[in-house]
């Protein structure tokens, strides 16, 4: 069985402590030997970890379904984070990567429009949120948003956990195993995850933020203007149904 985790380093760290009756990462582990990310290592090196934790294969896509490789035996889970955290995220997380971005001066009124105008990596955010949402029924994919993991991360752990088939792994019924999942709780919250960042990422500068920064919901209002605000509110009216955008939350 192979596990698609579209986005944040938390989700997949969920999915691997689940796999791994919530024993973590450790501090000479990375997460992307575990969980390969597809654009940057390619379908050979994905292929070759045939069965990276408890016979699944991880892999991670930032890739919008059209273009993400299908497999009917395959779980997707897709994670959506409100377009206000994420471009204020994202911001951060560019400048922090001197040696992949030539933008560690960049001001984020220029990361803003090109985030907008959809280029920056992977595209166009709001085409990439429209095409999983066009799937969010079907059978193999979960939808789950950042801010519901963020609120209630028992609620979304045992609704992964439950996704990822306890048929095949009944041991993993967390809601009856109050012991693995609470060490899968204690070990993904951001407290935890601030430890040890090489975990996640390379080096980044000292003098920008970490990779794992503060992971809050709604802090976009220290960069956001209220013009800005309202170019995203109208863009995802564009593109969601009012009945999607309830199903996203009030943060968006």
């Amino acid at each position: 069985m192979h596990v698609v985790a579209s986005s944040y380093i938390r989700t997949q760290h969920i999915v691997y402590l689940i796999l791994n009756d919530g024993k973590p990462i450790s501090a000479e582990q990375r997460l992307d030997q575990e969980f390969p990310h597809l654009e940057e290592v390619g379908r050979e090196f994905v292929e070759k970890r045939a069965a990276v934790s408890a016979g699944f294969r991880l892999i991670k896509t930032h890739l919008p379904y059209d273009m993400t490789p299908q497999n009917s035996k395959a779980k997707y889970i897709f994670v959506i984070r409100n377009a206000k955290d994420t471009v204020v995220s994202f911001f951060h997380h560019t400048r922090g990567f001197v040696k992949h971005y030539n933008f560690a001066d960049g001001t984020f009124d220029t990361y803003f429009r090109l985030f907008v105008e959809g280029r920056v990596d992977f595209g166009s955010y709001f085409d990439c949120v429209r095409s999983w949402l066009d799937h969010k029924d079907d059978d193999n994919i979960l939808c789950v948003t950042y801010e519901s993991l963020r609120s209630n991360p028992r609620e979304g752990v045992l609704k992964i956990a439950e996704f990822l088939d306890a048929k095949v792994y009944p041991e993993r019924l967390l809601a009856n195993n109050e012991e693995i999942l609470n060490k899968v709780l204690e070990h993904s919250s951001l407290k935890s995850m601030q430890q040890d960042p090489r975990r996640w990422c390379s080096e980044r500068p000292k003098e920008h933020t970490p990779f794992i920064r503060k992971g809050n919901m709604g802090g976009w209002d220290e960069l956001l203007t209220p013009i800005q605000i309202e170019i995203l509110d109208s863009k995802m009216r564009e593109i969601c149904t009012e009945e999607e955008m309830q199903m996203l939350g009030d943060k968006y």
